[in-house]
């Protein structure tokens, strides 16, 4: 048997066998990272702990084919360990420049997927982006987002997976299980409490720690359990007055201590600022050093030869200037014996170690050419599953395939789909659809080449459809009063390092949907958006559908959800407010500037606490444009004979019924509250229900989203008593209500979740 067989044998084991031989296996697995551990010599273990931007390098050649890739260390073929890779992959693999090498699928966003409600789809989507890193060379994936959307203005919104614990945890979890089953590692992220772009280097986040282990910390609870990545990325700001990097409370007392996590910490690019304080809060590996702030840190001083060319040096040193880097400062290399004892380098390289061997990832890579048919097929399952139809007034969806005339406005449909931008970044199969200047992309906008209005042509090849640009008010007018109905695309872009300053999309937008909607009673907007946007022209409008930023398939997958061939069955993963002003900060922070030296930090009580997006709506009583858990469909679901049983664990049972000619999807959602708990989302499940039939659907009770986290004892509590269940088809929605007695639970975090 091959060393990699018995790798991934290993790595398979952790996860799928039984507790005993879970035992055995992980008892096996310490044996092999103590053994590897002997062996290495300071040198090594200093490469493992620091890893690298190889364009910062004096020489990137010595990456080989990784100098683009976001982070590299070197390999140790003596020891088996492979040369460590990284590659951003929230939407599909990263591309740092515009070059047909990099050239990768483009997923849906994963608020896009999440709104699949759909754990099955997510690990599919997991195992396909992780199938194409492994395939251009990478083992370390950095990706999933289990941030919560605390504010819909956030830039990153797109990149994680809505705004409720359970949903965003049980999600993320199924995306790192699908992406490890390629032996790579998985990276959840960015732990914790990262919420907002604006001054993310500076703010102190402020949360009763009650409500952060009932809310966000829940989440990543929750993901860490089911999809047991093997790294975790803590993150740029700071909590409870200390930076996430160098957090003990974050990383030793809850991480560690509390949930048993045997993997390893890697830092955020340029969240290092100091070696002493974050090495004794349990961080095992500093990425991207060359951007760091830290004394003795990578780049500036990690290994005792630093790779950093005195070019490099000066760029670095200019950017920082302009303030187009974080970092304050750029430190000589300096010798690290004298900042970490040996014991404590080899204790940070362990969980590095155990990450990379349970996974599978030190394993020698074969590259070969990404599947790009496979790709596709899951970007546009993703992408069918996660679009919303958020209204449908007069049945003005599906649009009949003998309709006589369609006028396409807007939103660049003649030429593809918008995407969000940052770090996750993906160059698609086909290039940019909308190129732009210069070969670097991570700050540009990059359009899917997935035109909607190509595929509505092919759909329905006997109507006359017609495309006009948006810039011109006029023609779009004329050319939606000679239609018989109106498809309008919005598109609107969003990226990591800066916030939405508003909800509103721009007034020529805004203005471009009121003058066609006068022209044409029968429009459906179709919007590109990271998420939340106000609708001042909602009444005026038959329509709306929730595109998100949907992927290489995005045009496909519009065009099917307009006409029928798809039955829609996306749900929100997060609330739409009416305005900015019922948001629990109706502004956005707003961060001092930054100064020499250390940065000026300053201070966000989150004062809703554990009351995150419905939550919140729902206690301070406030409307919403459309609710968490929202979403329509061409068939119609009803539900009755609701029951719940208490023998075991708590069980919701309903019959679904389709009273509809179509097949369709329906997300049965479950909520309870009591005992002073406010609404909470305590289960779902995704269903498909032919037409004119009925399903039984049973829905356990997830007791931890309701129970109480105490500090004294480090354990959620479920208050006994009675609570109260609800069947809804939305967080807003009545449904169908019962009674349950909940004995006094208490739950460790640590207990096996069901898959």
């Amino acid at each position: 048997m091959s060393s990699r067989l018995k790798a991934g044998l290993l790595a398979t084991a952790l996860c799928a066998l039984p507790l005993s031989s879970y035992a055995e296996a992980r008892s096996a697995l310490d044996a092999r990272v103590d053994a590897a551990l002997a062996k290495l010599g300071r040198a090594q273990l200093e490469a493992l702990i620091v890893t690298h931007i190889p364009e910062l390098m004096q020489d990137p050649a010595a990456a080989g084919d990784a100098q683009h890739s976001a982070a590299w260390s070197p390999a140790m073929p003596e020891h088996g360990i492979a040369a460590i890779t990284e590659t951003d992959g929230t939407i599909g693999v990263g591309a740092r420049i515009q070059d047909t090498r990099y050239e990768s699928t483009a997923y849906p966003a994963a608020l896009a997927s999440a709104a699949s409600w759909n754990p099955a789809l997510l690990e599919a989507l997991g195992r396909s982006v992780g199938r194409d890193a492994r395939d251009r060379g990478f083992n370390i994936l950095l990706s999933g987002g289990t941030n919560l959307t605390r504010d819909p203005r956030g830039g990153r919104n797109f990149e994680y997976f809505g705004e409720d614990p359970l949903l965003v945890g049980r999600l993320a979890g199924f995306y790192a299980k699908g992406a490890q089953s390629n032996h790579i590692v998985a990276t959840i992220k960015h732990f914790a409490l990262n919420d907002y772009e604006t001054g993310r280097t500076q703010y102190d986040v402020s949360i009763p720690r009650d409500a952060a282990m009932e809310s966000d910390l829940l989440a990543f609870n929750i993901a860490l359990r089911i999809g047991k990545p093997g790294a975790v990325m803590c993150a740029y700001n700071m909590v409870w007055g200390s930076y996430s990097c160098e957090s003990k409370p974050l990383l030793n007392d809850i991480l560690r201590r509390q949930w048993h996590y045997p993997g390893y910490v890697m830092s955020d690019w340029g969240a290092v600022h100091s070696t002493k304080n974050s090495v004794e809060a349990g961080l095992n590996q500093e990425s991207g050093a060359e951007i760091d702030t830290a004394i003795g840190l990578g780049g500036t001083g990690m290994l005792q030869d630093s790779p950093v060319s005195a070019e490099a040096t000066k760029r670095i040193a200019a950017a920082i200037k302009d303030g187009t880097l974080f970092a304050q400062a750029f430190y000589a290399p300096k010798q690290l014996d004298s900042v970490v004892s040996d014991d404590a380098l080899r204790a940070m390289a362990r969980p590095i170690l155990y990450g990379l061997f349970s996974t599978g990832a030190e394993q020698p890579i074969e590259k070969k050419p990404v599947d790009q048919a496979a790709g596709y097929k899951t970007a546009l399952e993703a992408a069918q599953q996660g679009i919303v139809l958020l209204r449908n007034e007069q049945s003005a969806l599906p649009l009949s395939k003998t309709i006589k005339s369609i006028a396409v406005i807007g939103g660049h449909a003649d030429k593809g789909v918008i995407s969000g931008g940052g770090s996750p970044t993906v160059l698609p199969f086909g290039g940019n659809a909308i190129p732009q200047k210069g070969t670097e992309i991570m700050s540009q906008q990059v359009w899917d080449p997935s035109p909607p209005l190509t595929f509505m042509r092919r759909l329905a090849p006997q109507a006359a459809i017609s495309f006009t640009e948006e810039t011109d008010l006029k023609q779009a007018a004329q050319a939606a009063k000679k239609a018989d109905a109106v498809v309008l695309f919005i598109a609107q872009w969003s990226t990591e390092g800066r916030d939405r300053a508003t909800l509103a999309l721009t007034e020529a937008q805004n203005r471009l949907i009121a003058t066609v909607a006068r022209a044409n009673p029968n429009v459906t907007v179709v919007l590109e958006t990271e998420g939340p946007v106000l609708m001042p022209w909602l009444g005026q409008v038959r329509a709306v559908v929730q595109a998100w930023y949907p992927g290489i398939a995005g045009g496909e997958a519009i065009a099917q959800i307009l006409f029928g061939d798809v039955n829609p069955s996306g749900h929100l993963p997060i609330s739409f407010p009416l305005s900015a002003n019922d948001l629990p900060r109706p502004a956005l922070p707003v961060a001092p500037p930054l100064t020499e030296g250390r940065p000026a930090t300053f201070r966000i009580a989150y004062d809703e606490g554990a009351d995150v997006g419905y939550r919140w709506f729902a206690r301070t009583d406030k409307k919403m444009q459309f609710p968490f858990g929202h979403g329509l469909s061409y068939a119609h679901f009803t539900y009755d004979h609701f029951v719940v049983t208490t023998e075991h664990t708590p069980l919701a049972k309903v019959t679904v019924r389709n009273e509809s000619d179509r097949d369709g999807s329906d997300v049965v959602q479950l909520y309870a509250e009591g005992q002073g708990i406010g609404r909470r989302l305590v289960g779902w499940q995704r269903v498909i229900v032919s037409a004119h039939q009925s399903r039984d659907v049973t829905i356990p009770v997830d007791l931890q989203t309701v129970a109480r986290f105490s500090e004294g004892d480090n354990r959620w509590h479920v208050t006994p008593g009675s609570y109260q269940l609800r069947i809804a088809h939305s967080a807003k929605d009545e449904g169908l209500t019962s009674a349950v007695l909940l004995k006094n639970t208490t739950i460790t975090g640590t207990e096996p979740l069901p898959e």
